[in-house]
């Protein structure tokens, strides 16, 4: 049976994985798993409301745990961009980005101090137009963040699917939730995340005009570099999940 090159390098990165990436391999460079692999968890509440959206602080706690006493290393998004896009290989052996949708207020009470108690940097995608609502976060709340390694990225303005909106609209909103949290932080903001996963041919043209270089889908699969930087995938971790592992396992199939 033939297999394409993509084929061969998935089915190597996944006997990796299920051997756990031993030391005691001296074969593996120390960039081989990252050259072939990066989950990207998303997130999106954090506390103690109700609904598969919500994971408690304990449950985060835990998956930070074992994502770490199983090897994985969190990166920062610079970090992923410069692998992805930069051709940089300088990455732990197995790293993992970790990001949150939505921008809810409960990431600044209960993600950020276990983000921070485990020393782990996130990125948060944000819906500008709902900075400061009761229960989204605010400027002062995102620059706090920003200043222990905690980065941002567009969740658009108004949090409307992009795929159905006219490119009049779209443009809109990529645009101002861009330049708005550029104002905020004080530095360029690259990255994006599609509300509901939702984008087409002419939302890929619009965002890469704004200036986006990478931008995330609701796809569930492990992000390689040979993919579109503009639909990238990444494992979703929701309340009924009851293993941060086997996510991630399962979006190698």
């Amino acid at each position: 049976m033939n297999m394409t090159r993509r084929g061969f390098l998935k089915t190597c990165a996944w006997s990796l994985f299920t051997m756990g990436l031993s030391s005691d391999l001296p074969f593996v460079r120390q960039s081989f798993a990252a050259e072939f692999n990066i989950p990207v968890l998303m997130y999106h509440r954090v506390g103690y409301t109700e609904g598969p959206l919500t994971v408690t602080p304990e449950r985060l706690s835990g998956d930070l745990s074992r994502l770490l006493g199983n090897g994985y290393v969190p990166i920062t998004l610079q970090q992923f961009e410069d692998y992805m896009f930069k051709q940089k290989d300088d990455l732990p052996r197995r790293p993992v980005l970790i990001t949150f949708d939505d921008g809810y207020r409960d990431n600044y009470e209960f993600a950020f101090p276990v983000l921070q108690q485990y020393g782990v940097a996130a990125t948060f995608f944000v819906i500008t137009g709902m900075l400061n609502d009761r229960i989204r976060l605010s400027p002062e709340q995102i620059r706090e963040m920003a200043k222990y390694r905690m980065t941002f990225g567009s969740h658009t303005v108004n949090h409307q699917s992009l795929g159905s909106m006219p490119p009049e609209n779209v443009a809109f909103e990529l645009n101002a939730s861009k330049l708005a949290l550029e104002e905020i932080l004080g530095h360029e903001v690259t990255a994006l995340s599609y509300p509901c996963g939702s984008y087409n041919a002419t939302t890929l043209r619009i965002a890469g005009e704004c200036g986006y270089s990478d931008a995330f889908t609701v796809r569930q699969a492990i992000c390689t570099r040979w993919l579109p930087q503009l639909e990238l995938p990444r494992v979703p971790v929701f309340s009924y999940y009851a293993d941060v592992l086997d996510r991630i396992a399962r979006a190698y199939s």
